[in-house]
């Protein structure tokens, strides 16, 4: 079984995936919108995606009007 909370797991996984192979888990932003809409109330707020991988959810929060959106994850190969 994959060692998930490694983080030489996660940068092996990006570095073979290549920059341009984006990925969600789970949902998406369009699809969790809905549920994320009561506090996603400015586009002053800041918002901190724990985990965010290379999926483009901060890119599509961003495209609607989030500027305020700080990123962290275990892979420093997905941070660069």
């Amino acid at each position: 079984m994959p060692n998930y909370g490694q983080a030489k797991y996660w940068d092996d996984r990006y570095t073979k995936a290549g920059k341009e192979a984006s990925f969600d888990w789970l949902e998406n932003y369009y699809s969790l919108k809905d549920n994320l809409s009561p506090f996603l109330t400015s586009p002053d707020i800041k918002i901190l995606v724990l985990g965010c991988g290379n999926a483009e959810f901060s890119e599509h929060l961003y495209d609607e009007g989030f500027h305020h959106v700080v990123n962290v994850d275990i892979s420093s190969v997905c941070i660069e």
